[in-house]
């Protein structure tokens, strides 16, 4: 396959594209923009706001951050940043998670999170973010209980008064959520004490192949 140094600029839909060489013959394969730019741009990056709440542990009954992909999306919810705050003192709260779960139907006596929706930013005149396939909570009753699988950070629950500073970490699509799945930001140990914790959990939605 032919090679050529420099900057080089395609159309979508061309079929055939030289590959792309530094001045030293090196193949170029890092990252151009950002690494999450190419699927942003194409709005297919997705984010979840909770602010001051509880968390919950595992649970049928979940407050916190809870993110349903319906079982008719045709999307797969692929599973990339995570941002959280213990902002005030929980004494038995020992940690956070990230929990998984199995969800056929809609989850019930929901509360809308706090913000969501497409991580391209809004434009003039519209009031929302654009809204993708899963859909976002605060508080949800759920059929089953998600279940931790990915321990985030520890959280010693006595350090003082206001708790743990911004925790955060990239999850770099290794959780995938498929169509009737459900996966939250859930508590360790204890529930999170009333207005005590904020998180946002990301995520690209992709077709299910």
């Amino acid at each position: 396959m032919a090679a050529r140094a420099g900057i080089s600029k395609f159309g979508d839909g061309q079929s055939t594209l030289d590959s792309r060489i530094g001045q030293q013959g090196d193949l170029i394969v890092t990252e151009l923009h950002g690494r999450y730019y190419e699927q942003a741009v194409r709005k297919n990056i997705f984010f979840s706001t909770s602010l001051v709440r509880a968390t919950s542990i595992g649970a049928t009954a979940q407050i916190g951050n809870i993110v349903w992909n319906p079982p008719d999306s045709g999307v797969n919810l692929v599973m990339t940043k995570w941002v959280s705050n213990i902002v005030a003192t929980s004494a038995t709260c020992t940690g956070m998670a990230l929990g998984i779960g199995y969800q056929p139907l809609t989850p019930t006596t929901v509360t809308v999170a706090d913000a969501s929706g497409c991580t391209y930013a809004a434009v003039q005149g519209q009031t929302s973010f654009l809204p993708g396939k899963a859909k976002a909570y605060a508080i949800a009753t759920l059929l089953f209980a998600p279940v931790s699988v990915h321990v985030l950070y520890h959280n010693t629950a006595a350090i003082n008064t206001v708790g743990v500073d911004q925790v955060s970490g990239d999850l770099e699509g290794m959780w995938i959520i498929p169509p009737g799945g459900i996966v939250t930001m859930q508590a360790l140990g204890a529930a999170a004490a009333a207005s005590a914790h904020s998180s946002t959990l990301c995520w690209e939605e992709c077709p299910v192949l």
